[in-house]
C-alpha cells in the first residue's frame, strides 16, 4: 500500500516541479563529480603518458646489475611489451680526435613511449630518416665537430669499430636537466660484447622497459617490487627536473579545481535539503491527521527519497559520462596519441557523492519532518526550519567527506574544509552586523530603496545559507579563473621569452676571457659564471654517512645523499633562491654553507650543524648559516651546497654560464665547439617546449573545469531563488492589494537583489584573494601579487549575476494581476 502512494506522490509531485529542486541538485552534485573526476582523471592520464615520452616507456626499472631474465619474464606474463637499455661514460676515439661520451645501447624494441628520429646526415635538419642498425652509431650533431667525422667514418669504441650512421634528431628519453652531461651517442645492445668495455667493477647502468595497459602495468608493478634486490629500483620522474615540476604542479592545478568543484556540489545538495524541509512540511500534517503514524511517514518519504536518488543518481552519472568522453575527445584534439582509458572511479564517486549528500544532507530534515503534528495542518508552513546543530554537523561531515574521497589527500582537503568554513563563519558575523545597521535605514518602507533594504533585513537571518552559497558560488568561479588565467601565466612567465636556452659547462678559468670574447664577437648576452666543484658529503657533525641504503641495513646511521654534488661558491644570492632559516653569508664569511631546504629536510639538517665534505681527497667542514628554497622549475643552475668562498676558491674549479640563441642561428654553437672542444653546451631548448605544453594542455584542461563549474554555479543561484519564490508570491500579493505600483516593485526587486549581490561578490573577492595568497604560496611555490582587478570583478559580478538570476525568475510575478495573484496564493 505505501508502495503504491510512494510511487503516485513521486509522479505527482515532479510533473508539478515539488521534486525538481532537490532532484536538479541531486543530479548536479553527481554529475559535477563525475565530470569534474573523469575530466581531472583524463587530464592527469594525458600528462602522464605524454612524461611516459620522456622516459621512452610507461614504467622503468632501473638496475647496477646485468639483465635478469626473470624481470622481463614477468612481464610477459603481465602482456607487457619489454626493451632493454644500456648506459655508460666511454671514450670515443676518431684519428687523432677523442671525446668522453655517454653511450646509450637499445634493443629493437626501443623505445616503447615517445619517437627516436635519427637522420642518415651531420645535420638535424637534413638527410633521411634512419633507423639503428648492428655495427652502426648514431650521434650528437656537436659530436660531428669534437671528433672531426663525417656520416659514413669509423669510430673506435672499446675494442670495436663502429660505423658513424647518423644524427640523433630526437631522442624521448633524453637527460631533461639542465647539467646532462657529456654529448650522446646512440649503438645497439648487440653490439655492446665486442667493445669489451662491461668488465668486473664497471659503472654500467641497466634500464628494463616496459609498456602495456595500464591496469597490467599496475599489478606487474606491484608484483616486481615484491622481488626487487638492493640493486633494483623504480625510476620516477625527477620533480627537480623542469619536466617532473611542471607534471606535478599541473597536477595540483587538477586536483584543487577538482575539490573546488566538489564545495559547489555539496552546496547545491545542501540548498536541496532546506527546500525539501520547507516545502513538505505541510504535507505531513495533512497526512498525519489523515491517520498516518511516524513509522509510516518515515516509511513513505524513505521510499519517496530513494526514487528522487534513483533517478537523479541515473540521469547524472549519464550527463557526467557524456562530458568525460566530450573531454577525451578534446583532449585527444592536442594529444593525437592519446590513449582515452575507462575508469570506474568517477562513476564510484558519482555514486558515493548522491549517497553522502541524500543521506547526510537529508536524513535529518527527513527525521524532523516526520515528528511535524497533526495540528500543524492548521498552521501557515514556517519560512524556515531554524538552525540544526545535528544538520549542521552531518552536512559538514558531507563536504569534508566527499572532499577527502575525491583527492585521496587528507591534509589538503581539511585546511581548504577549515577555510570555507571560518569563511561562513566570518560571513555570518558581517551579515548580523548589517542586520543592525540596515534596520533603521529600512523603517518606514515608503521608497523602493527602503523597501529592498527591509526585505533583505528580514530574509537576511532566515536565508544567510543563500548568501553563503552566493558568495561561495562567485567564489569559485573567480579563484578558477584567476588559476587558470593568473597563476598559469605566472607559472608561464617563469620561463620568460629570450631566457637562456643554452648552457656551457665545463668552462675552465683560462677559457673565461676567451669565452667572453667570443660573445661580444657574435653579440650573445652570457649570464653570470657558476664555479663548480665536485665533492662527496661525508659526515654531519662527526656522524659518518652510509653512502648507500640497502635493504640489508638495519642500523641508525643516517643515509647520505648518494652521489657526488656539484659545489660552488657565492657571495651573493642567487636570484631563484630564497633563504627560509638564517642568515646568508657575505663576501667576509669563513666556514659557513647554504643547504637546500628539501635536502635539508632529508638529511635532517639543522642550523649550526657542522658538515664535512671530500673534495679530490682533501677534507674540509663547514657551519650551515642559512637554508634555501629553491626553484627548480626556473632552468636556472641551482645547487643543493652553495659554500662560503674561503672554503673552495683554492680548488681548481670549473665554470657553468648560460645564454639565448636563436634558433636559425644554431651554426654559432659548432663554432664555439670548435674553438673550445672541452666546453659541454647543452641545450635546453626541448625543455622549454614541454614544459610550455604542459602548461597549454592543463589550461585547456581548466577551461573544461571552469566551464563546468561555472554552469553548476549559476544553477545552483536559480535554485537558491527558486527556493523563495512561495515567500515572494505572497509579499507581492500583500503589496499589490494596498497598490504598490510595478515601477515601485521591480525597482525594489532589483535593488534587492543588487545589494545581496554586492555583499556576496565583496565576500568571494575576499576569500578568493586569501585562497589565491595560499595557493601562490604554499601550493605552486611562486611570488604572491595583489590581484586589483579581481576587486573590481568580484563585486561587479555579483551584482550581475545575482540581479539578472533573480530578475529572470522573479519578472513573470510582477506581470501577474493583483487579483490572480492573490487568488493563486490563497489556493496554495
Amino acid at each position: 500500500m505505501w508502495a503504491s502512494i510512494a510511487w503516485r506522490l513521486f509522479w505527482r509531485e515532479l510533473k508539478r516541479g515539488e521534486l525538481w529542486v532537490i532532484a536538479f541538485a541531486l543530479f548536479l552534485a553527481v554529475a559535477s563529480v563525475i565530470s569534474l573526476s573523469g575530466i581531472t582523471q583524463g587530464v592527469k592520464s594525458a600528462l602522464m603518458q605524454r612524461s611516459a615520452q620522456f622516459n621512452a616507456a610507461d614504467i622503468v626499472l632501473r638496475s647496477s646489475q646485468p639483465f635478469d631474465d626473470s624481470v622481463l619474464s614477468l612481464a610477459q606474463q603481465y602482456n607487457l611489451t619489454t626493451a632493454r637499455q644500456m648506459q655508460f661514460d666511454s671514450m670515443l676515439f676518431a684519428a687523432d680526435n677523442m671525446q668522453l661520451s655517454t653511450i646509450k645501447a637499445v634493443s629493437d624494441s626501443y623505445p616503447l613511449r615517445g619517437e627516436l628520429i635519427l637522420r642518415n646526415s651531420s645535420d638535424v635538419t637534413n638527410g633521411n630518416l634512419a633507423s639503428l642498425t648492428r655495427g652502426h652509431v648514431f650521434i650528437e650533431a656537436r659530436l660531428f665537430d669534437l671528433l672531426g667525422v663525417v656520416p659514413g667514418q669509423q669510430i673506435e669504441l672499446g675494442m670495436s669499430q663502429l660505423i658513424v650512421a647518423g644524427v640523433i634528431v630526437n631522442e624521448p628519453d633524453a637527460p631533461l636537466s639542465v647539467f646532462g652531461g657529456a654529448p650522446r651517442v646512440i649503438m645497439h645492445l648487440d653490439d655492446v660484447p665486442a667493445t669489451q668495455i662491461v668488465q668486473p667493477g664497471s659503472r654500467i647502468g641497466y634500464r628494463y622497459l616496459f609498456a602495456g595497459d595500464s591496469a597490467q602495468l599496475s599489478r606487474f608493478e606491484t608484483d616486481m617490487t615484491a622481488r626487487m634486490t638492493p640493486h633494483q629500483r623504480w625510476q620516477k620522474m625527477d620533480a627537480e627536473s623542469a619536466i617532473g615540476s611542471a607534471l606535478e604542479r599541473a597536477e595540483r592545478f587538477l586536483l584543487l579545481a577538482g575539490l573546488l568543484g566538489i564545495v559547489l556540489a555539496a552546496c547545491a545538495a545542501a540548498v536541496a535539503a532546506g527546500r525539501y524541509s520547507q516545502r513538505h512540511t505541510q504535507s505531513v500534517a495533512v497526512i498525519k491527521a489523515l491517520g498516518a503514524t511516524t513509522a509510516q511517514i518515515r516509511l513513505l518519504y524513505g521510499s519517496h527519497l530513494f526514487l528522487v536518488v534513483l533517478f537523479s543518481l541515473l540521469i547524472g552519472a549519464v550527463a557526467g559520462q557524456v562530458a568525460i568522453e566530450a573531454a577525451n575527445w578534446g583532449i585527444a584534439q592536442f594529444l593525437p596519441d592519446y590513449r582515452a582509458q575507462f575508469s570506474w572511479r568517477p562513476l564510484g564517486l558519482g555514486i558515493l557523492t548522491c549517497l553522502i549528500c541524500a543521506l547526510l544532507f537529508a536524513a535529518r530534515p527527513m527525521w524532523r519532518l516526520s515528528k511535524t503534528a497533526a495540528i500543524d495542518v492548521l498552521k501557515q508552513p514556517a519560512l524556515s526550519l531554524g538552525l540544526d546543530k545535528l544538520q549542521l554537523i552531518a552536512g559538514a561531515a558531507a563536504i569534508w567527506s566527499l572532499m577527502w574521497l575525491f583527492s585521496g589527500e587528507f591534509t589538503l582537503s581539511l585546511g581548504l574544509f577549515v577555510l570555507c568554513a571560518l569563511f561562513a563563519g566570518l560571513l555570518m558575523a558581517v551579515a548580523a552586523l548589517l542586520v543592525r545597521m540596515a534596520k533603521p535605514v529600512a523603517a518606514g518602507q515608503s521608497s523602493a530603496r527602503r523597501l529592498a533594504l527591509a526585505n533583505l533585513r528580514r530574509r537576511l537571518w532566515a536565508n544567510s545559507f543563500q548568501l553563503i552559497t552566493f558568495s561561495l558560488a562567485i567564489f569559485l568561479a573567480l579563484l578558477l579563473y584567476f588559476l587558470r588565467a593568473e597563476l598559469i601565466g605566472q607559472w608561464q612567465r617563469q620561463i620568460p621569452v629570450g631566457a637562456p636556452n643554452q648552457f656551457l659547462v665545463n668552462i675552465t678559468e683560462q677559457q673565461r676571457l676567451q669565452l667572453d670574447q667570443f660573445a661580444l664577437t657574435h653579440q650573445l648576452q652570457l649570464d653570470n659564471y657558476y664555479p663548480v666543484v665536485r665533492g662527496r658529503l661525508m659526515s654531519i657533525n662527526d656522524e659518518q654517512l652510509l653512502q648507500e641504503a640497502s635493504k640489508e641495513d638495519r642500523s641508525d646511521q643516517r643515509v647520505g645523499v648518494g652521489r657526488e654534488l656539484n659545489l660552488t661558491w657565492l657571495s651573493a644570492l642567487p636570484d631563484n633562491n630564497q633563504v627560509v632559516s638564517g642568515n646568508w653569508f657575505g663576501a667576509e664569511a669563513t666556514g659557513q654553507v647554504s643547504v637546500e631546504a628539501e635536502l635539508a629536510e632529508r638529511l635532517a639538517l639543522m642550523l649550526g650543524d657542522e658538515l664535512a665534505f671530500s673534495i679530490g681527497g682533501q677534507q674540509l667542514s663547514a657551519t650551515i648559516s642559512s637554508i634555501r628554497k629553491v626553484d627548480w622549475n626556473s632552468l636556472q643552475p641551482n645547487f643543493y651546497m652553495i659554500l662560503s668562498p674561503d672554503l673552495l676558491a683554492s680548488f681548481p674549479a670549473t665554470y657553468i654560464t648560460a645564454f639565448y640563441l636563436d634558433a636559425e642561428r644554431g651554426i654559432v654553437l659548432n663554432q664555439l665547439a670548435r674553438l673550445m672542444p672541452t666546453v659541454t653546451v647543452i641545450s635546453v631548448d626541448n625543455i622549454i617546449k614541454q614544459v610550455n605544453d604542459i602548461i597549454e594542455q592543463v589550461t585547456v584542461a581548466l577551461s573544461f573545469i571552469l566551464l563546468i563549474i561555472c554552469l553548476a554555479a549559476v544553477l545552483v543561484l536559480v535554485a537558491q531563488v527558486q527556493a523563495t519564490l512561495e515567500q515572494r508570491e505572497q509579499e507581492l500579493a500583500i503589496l499589490r492589494t494596498l497598490g504598490a505600483q510595478y515601477a515601485f516593485l521591480r525597482n525594489a526587486l532589483v535593488l534587492e537583489f543588487a545589494l545581496l549581490g554586492l555583499m556576496a561578490g565583496s565576500f568571494a573577492t575576499i576569500l578568493a584573494e586569501l585562497m589565491l595568497l595560499i595557493v601562490q604560496q604554499r601550493v605552486f611555490n611562486l611570488p604572491f601579487q595583489l590581484h586589483y582587478n579581481l576587486w573590481l570583478l568580484g563585486p561587479l559580478l555579483g551584482v550581475l549575476v545575482v540581479t539578472v538570476l533573480g530578475w529572470w525568475q522573479l519578472k513573470r510575478l510582477l506581470r501577474i494581476p493583483g487579483a490572480e495573484l492573490m487568488r493563486k496564493v490563497l489556493q496554495g
